[in-house]
């Protein structure tokens, strides 16, 4: 079986973040970063003003890129993991696509956390840097460079903005009818009680995996977590190039 696994980045990221997992996959599985406006190979395009705008150009990507005979799963990491939640929405209440067979929430906390009120996003910039920096994952040279600072601050308060806009907690969401992998770093804030949370968002079956890392797991270990995404697609670990380093735990699984 071949599958699409569609990755979209976290806040401040881009397609490129996911190009590391590749010699990690299995060949069974061709990885599509998914690039979001304002960066990358779209970087003169306009920042999206809301997550419903956001929402509506992936969700357009994704139905240009599946087929009538494609298997595919969509991941998303942090802001991603909402993108993702929200594209599967409109995935599975629309008869023009193709539905997916799993999806992957990284690194964030269920849709019903966001409240739609948070602020750091119009902190001025030394304020908002130091923000920034406290969540980790950011080289600081980002900032301390000004023509990068320039570059990339944009990006990330954009991207603050919607990720502090979004009131997920407000949306009457039904649960995605495909089964749902939730991706955690063991020394991130999310507890094994708040992962779980995604439970009630999963239609079929449900797991949660805990990695070795912070916030950013996902680029200190890929591949532990390249191997969970294998095991979750019922790909042979032998198939999916592991070098044999420790994986994930699971938490839980049903």
């Amino acid at each position: 079986m071949q599958y699409k696994l569609f990755c979209i980045p976290y806040a401040g990221g881009s397609a490129a973040v996911y190009y590391s997992w590749k010699k990690h996959l299995p060949t069974s599985v061709e990885m599509v970063p998914i690039e979001l406006a304002g960066r990358g190979n779209r970087l003169k395009e306009p920042f999206y003003e809301s997550m419903k705008a956001a929402v509506g150009d992936v969700f357009s990507i994704i139905r240009e890129e599946v087929g009538d005979n494609d298997e595919y799963a969509v991941l998303g990491h942090s802001m991603g993991s909402w993108i993702a939640f929200e594209v599967a929405q409109k995935i599975f209440s629309s008869p023009e696509i193709k539905k997916p067979c799993h999806l992957f929430f990284s690194g964030n906390y269920p849709p019903h956390y966001s409240l739609g009120t948070g602020t750091i996003h119009l902190l001025p910039e030394k304020e908002f840097q130091q923000e920034v920096m406290k969540i980790g994952g950011t080289p600081k040279i980002i900032f301390e460079n000004e023509d990068l600072r320039k570059l990339f601050s944009p990006i990330i308060r954009a991207d603050y903005k919607l990720l502090e806009r979004y009131n997920g907690s407000a949306n009457s969401s039904l649960p995605c009818d495909c089964d749902v992998t939730v991706l955690c770093g063991k020394d991130d804030n999310i507890n094994e009680r708040q992962a779980l949370e995604w439970e009630r968002y999963a239609g079929k079956r449900f797991s949660v995996c805990f990695f070795e890392g912070g916030h950013f797991f996902i680029n200190e270990a890929p591949e532990s977590v390249a191997d969970c995404i294998a095991a979750a697609l019922n790909i042979s670990p032998a198939a999916s190039g592991s070098k044999g380093k420790s994986g994930p735990s699971l938490s839980a699984h049903f």
